[in-house]
């Protein structure tokens, strides 16, 4: 979702038959800040994909207002605790953003602004991919097709059986999700979702590794704040009229930029709701400057964090057949 009109959008923030199976599992169904002070700082954070054992994640980082510098974050979980981000191996140069990590493990894919021969323009993005072990230090491979002709993807996501999901905008800046099929080794013929309309601006889809719903965002849906999070399902192939997330989920904020963890159990997003309750009222006394410095200093401060909830929370609005 990296292109121009996000200046515009400074607030549009953003295996497979055991799925359902797992998602049962998980309890936590009020979203929790993912990694306070270590993956959730005073930095603009955004995406989070993950290992299939939780014990490695990635995610992005920029500057604001005008998006410079974005690059793609590691941090490993060691006892429970995620540790201080790294950049990763693969990223540090160009403008990097939307990893995913394959529903196999074996593949992570990104987009990049780096040399491409689909580019029309340098700013313009494409899908490259890394392979697993994702530290280790190698180059990405573009990912080839036809999808590039009249769009430019983003934030991709694979479903298990290698179908390719992402947004993009067209000549008249509607966004809309599409997903394309991997034929000889390159993705062809991308095609529209069938909820998308040219009323709505879809983008940032998150699929699930069997390809029964997506998840993703908009700022023209009716919904909560100025950017909510929705679901379709897959109906034999129909996808269903988007559902919004509802306030369990989203808020007067914004949410967006989905992720599933590599088990299938958490939803992960990005907002930069608050966790406590406005206070305006004047201090009891006056505080320290280190105490000021820590209040300034704090994770909820009007950028985004990384947020995760159970996955049940989507699950359970799936429509009766």
């Amino acid at each position: 979702m990296f292109i121009n009109y996000k200046k515009t959008l400074f607030f549009l923030f953003f295996a497979a038959g055991h799925f359902a199976v797992q998602a049962q599992q998980s309890t936590n169904s009020k979203p929790q800040m993912v990694g306070e002070g270590v993956i959730s700082t005073t930095d603009f954070e955004f995406n989070f994909t993950t290992t299939q054992d939780s014990k490695l994640a990635f995610f992005s980082k920029a500057l604001l207002p005008d998006w410079r510098r974005m690059s793609i974050m590691y941090s490993e979980q060691k006892n429970g605790k995620w540790q201080k981000p790294k950049l990763a191996p693969f990223s540090g140069q160009y403008r990097d953003a939307d990893p995913f990590i394959s529903p196999d493990q074996s593949t992570l894919v990104f987009i990049s602004d780096r040399p491409s021969k689909y580019q029309k323009k340098k700013s313009d993005y494409s899908l490259w991919m890394v392979k697993a072990p994702f530290l280790k230090k190698q180059e990405p491979v573009l990912l080839e097709g036809d999808i590039y002709k009249n769009l430019v993807p983003l934030y991709p996501s694979l479903a298990a059986n290698g179908n390719l999901y992402f947004s993009a905008s067209d000549s008249t800046n509607d966004s809309d999700i599409y997903f394309a099929r991997l034929e000889d080794g390159k993705y062809n013929h991308a095609q529209k979702l069938s909820f998308n309309t040219d009323k709505h601006r879809d983008l940032d889809p998150i699929v699930a590794p069997d390809e029964s719903f997506v998840v993703f965002t908009s700022a023209t849906r009716k919904g909560l704040g100025g950017s909510d999070l929705y679901v379709s399902f897959n109906n034999n192939g129909q996808w269903t009229e988007p559902i919004n997330l509802g306030n369990g989920i989203n808020s007067p904020s914004s949410e967006g930029q989905p992720g599933i963890s590599g088990d299938g159990k958490k939803l992960y997003f990005a907002s930069p709701r608050a966790t406590a309750i406005s206070d305006y009222a004047p201090r009891e006394k006056p505080i320290s400057n280190s105490k000021l410095k820590a209040e300034l200093n704090s994770p909820v401060n009007g950028l985004p964090n990384i947020w995760e909830v159970s996955i049940e929370e989507v699950l359970k609005l799936k429509p009766s057949i």
